[in-house]
């Protein structure tokens, strides 16, 4: 199997493990929209992950390599957050892993494109 399509598999994985923990966590919302916008918020690395995947085709071989680390590493990050093997610090509420692993994985790709426009 090829690296990119290894990685296009561990992205459509952990999306879909992220959005099954998130419905877990919050199988008692009642509210459509909220559980849209999260799911959306949610999604959004994984997305960013697969288009970066499709379009490495003209990128160098060290962006490839860490697009493809990038996509282990929050992938694996995310699920084990949502999944609560890595835990958030006591008193935080359950949405809170929910908001901040997106972000924080948004701040991992900015530094990333940063990196790979540098070189």
């Amino acid at each position: 199997m090829s690296p990119r399509l290894l990685a296009l598999a561990v992205i459509v994985a952990g999306a879909a493990g992220s959005i099954l923990l998130m419905l877990r966590a919050g199988s008692r919302q009642q509210s459509i929209v909220l559980i849209a916008l999260f799911t959306g918020w949610v999604l959004s690395p994984f997305l960013a992950l697969a288009w970066a995947a499709i379009a490495l085709k003209a990128w160098t071989s060290s962006a490839r390599t860490m697009v493809y680390s990038a996509t282990a590493f929050v992938t694996l990050v995310s699920v084990a957050m949502y999944g609560g093997i890595i835990p958030m610090p006591s008193g935080s509420r359950p949405a809170a892993v929910y908001l901040l692993v997106p972000f924080v994985s948004w701040i991992v790709f900015a530094i990333l494109a940063g990196v790979a426009r540098a070189r």
